[in-house]
């Protein structure tokens, strides 16, 4: 009889170590360690991709990166950490466990404002976890042409900056047709975030012209494809800008 109660207790002891999930490495209602490295930074133009590299120092006007972890059932999580004399950051937190919880990491300047952001949105159910996050610029530039007027006497124009940063010593090439003869003029202009500025060129008879601003892509923007404005045949407008305009 002793035996019997006795596997009656053993087999207990085994059913209420499974209940409680015994040899599982999850943990669905505690905290999950995280560990969040940096990844290297980039400009929002994939042409000027790694700006920090993972040893490279920090950008100068870094002084700081600021992790922020929140969930809809958690208390959000922020923790400062400066980047002086560091090539690189890591940092560990314990996370509520729960779905979607949303990582952010802001690199800020000695005023505080964003220069570089990261994200993700994670699930943590008990799993030890470690997660690159990769920072993007948020500075940017994005240069346009519009408001095309050709009088035929003078052709006057917009270059626009649809970014939060300034553009500075922007080249603008102007190609334009007289009876015929292609002729090709360099202006330098600068223009302020969210702005634009206004050039009139002075060009008797001009019956087709082509404006082509940033012509070797000189300055990362967001979106390179609208840098051309164009009143010419195909071919001309088509055409790739030249490699020196006199």
């Amino acid at each position: 009889m002793k035996k019997i109660w006795l596997i009656i207790l053993i087999l207990s002891a085994l059913a209420i170590k499974i209940n409680c999930g015994g040899g599982s490495s999850s943990n669905p209602s505690g905290t999950t360690n995280v560990t969040l490295n940096l990844g290297q930074t980039r400009t929002a133009s994939l042409e000027k991709e790694g700006l920090l590299g993972e040893t490279a120092p920090f950008p100068s006007d870094v002084t700081s990166v600021r992790f922020t972890i929140s969930g809809p059932d958690m208390v959000t999580i922020q923790r400062v950490v400066s980047t002086a004399g560091k090539t690189m950051v890591s940092e560990t937190f314990e996370v509520t466990n729960g779905p979607d919880r949303y990582i952010l990491v802001e690199a800020l300047d000695a005023s505080g404002s964003v220069l570089y952001r990261g994200e993700t949105y994670v699930n943590m159910n008990g799993v030890p976890l470690t997660i690159t996050i990769v920072l993007v610029s948020t500075q940017f530039v994005d240069l346009s042409i519009s408001n095309v007027v050709n009088d035929y006497i003078d052709i006057s124009f917009q270059i626009n900056n649809s970014g939060n940063i300034a553009a500075n010593d922007v080249l603008v090439y102007f190609l334009y047709s007289v009876e015929g003869q292609i002729n090709c003029e360099t202006h330098t202009v600068s223009v302020p975030a969210g702005n634009y500025v206004t050039r009139t060129v002075y060009s008797v008879y001009t019956s087709f012209y082509k404006i082509i601003v940033d012509p070797a892509n000189a300055i990362p923007e967001t979106d390179e494809s609208n840098n051309v404005a164009c009143d010419w045949s195909p071919e001309q407008c088509d055409a790739p800008p030249p490699t020196s305009c006199p």
